[in-house]
């Protein structure tokens, strides 16, 4: 008989040694958003710069944001009144000048100001940069949105 031709097992491999289970980690934290950081008095000046607004020099940041928010490049105007604001304009940024009738009003670049000037109540005598001591400096108030608003449309 012929003889069987064996074929030769290939040799079992071993198993590989079970490694332990690794243990599920814990969920990652939530990382908290970047807080915003309040802008500096060096960069809020650089955009004011930027601009062609003016910068005092002892603003605080505070100041320098106010006036980045209202103020329009440009020089200020100075004027004087024409006519007296009467109870029709109580509620207009014109009821700001209150000082005696001949006196020189310096009013900076701005929202304020072309309504004051809209009304054709006061007259203008000419445009600076910078106000005179003798001059009343009547700056745009901190609530002015809430006390002037949107020509009353509150």
């Amino acid at each position: 008989m012929p003889e069987k031709a064996t074929k030769k097992k290939a040799p079992a491999k071993k198993a590989a040694p079970k490694k332990a289970a690794p243990k599920p980690k814990a969920a990652p934290k939530p990382k908290a958003a970047p807080k915003a950081k309040a802008p500096s008095k060096a960069k809020l000046a650089a955009e004011l710069k930027e601009k062609g607004i003016s910068i005092p020099e002892d603003a605080t940041v505070a100041d320098l944001q106010h006036r980045l928010k209202h103020y329009k490049p440009g020089m200020g105007y100075m004027v004087r009144i024409h006519r007296n604001a009467g109870k029709r304009y109580a509620d207009h940024p014109l009821s700001l000048l209150t000082a005696p009738r001949k006196a020189l009003y310096w009013l900076p670049a701005s929202e304020m100001t072309d309504k004051i000037l809209a009304t054709k109540r006061v007259v203008i005598v000419g445009r600076v940069a910078k106000p005179t001591p003798k001059m009343v400096v009547i700056d745009v108030p901190s609530d002015y949105e809430e006390r002037f608003g949107n020509g009353g449309n509150k």
